[in-house]
């Protein structure tokens, strides 16, 4: 993402270290038997984040561990606005936690 063209605001997220960019990215940080991740993308942006998010579930199953990508037809904002709201993406998203919630 940080090597071609992006939005002013990741630069000031993640600064202009390519060392730095690759010690956050979320790729470096996984681990054999992690939490599952659910990854809930737009499918409505044409930067296409829903192929990183694919991307990133599957080096987690990969690894052997459980990751489930999740597009929406939304733009980013609506993704966050709109979770907790009764219809479908809000369902979608507690189905996968209580299918991985930890049980005792």
């Amino acid at each position: 993402l940080m090597q071609r063209r992006h939005m002013p605001m990741y630069d000031r997220a993640f600064g202009s270290d390519p060392a730095q960019w690759r010690a956050v990215s979320p790729m470096a940080r996984l681990v054999p038997g992690g939490p599952p991740l659910l990854l809930v993308c737009s499918s409505v942006r044409r930067d296409d984040p829903c192929a990183q998010s694919r991307r990133l579930a599957d080096a987690v199953r990969a690894q052997g561990g459980v990751a489930q990508v999740l597009p929406q037809p939304l733009p980013h904002g609506q993704i966050n606005s709109l979770l907790g709201l009764p219809g479908p993406y809000t369902q979608a998203v507690d189905a996968f936690i209580d299918a991985h919630l930890a049980r005792p």
